[in-house]
């Protein structure tokens, strides 16, 4: 019963929406207003093969996912239709037990160093992947 409840979890309706949030970040960047000579010289290297495109992928939905969520979270808690503010809880690489999820202030004060690699790094090596291979 364990496994079922932790699948249904899993498959709720804001996973699903951040999900499709972050996909839909992936497709709408193509319209971004980027040019494949203007991008950084360490992106110059990457290719545009299936695997490339699937690990830039993966990384971009894998950095955005929590700031995404809680976003989310506070938009559906903002418009009613949740009545509380339930962000994902994120616990530390070394988890003893009992231990507590790391903390809403961390979080924020993580999120603008997440973004700042997702705008440095990620998004310039999955545009040069994906648009200019």
């Amino acid at each position: 019963m364990g496994t079922g409840k932790h699948l249904a979890t899993l498959a709720s309706g804001k996973h699903l929406a951040t999900l499709a949030f972050c996909l839909a970040l992936l497709w709408a960047s193509r319209f971004g207003p980027y040019a494949c000579t203007t991008l950084p010289g360490f992106a110059r290297e990457i290719s545009s093969s299936w695997i490339s495109l699937m690990a830039n992928g993966f990384l971009l939905i894998a950095f955005l996912y929590v700031p995404a969520y809680d976003f989310l979270s506070w938009l559906s808690y903002r418009l009613g239709w949740d009545k509380d503010f339930d962000p994902i809880a994120i616990y530390p690489a070394i988890q003893r037990p009992g231990q507590q999820p790391i903390s809403q202030t961390t979080k924020r004060f993580l999120y603008p160093l997440d973004l700042a690699i997702v705008g440095f790094v990620l998004l310039p090596l999955w545009t040069k992947a994906a648009h200019c291979g």
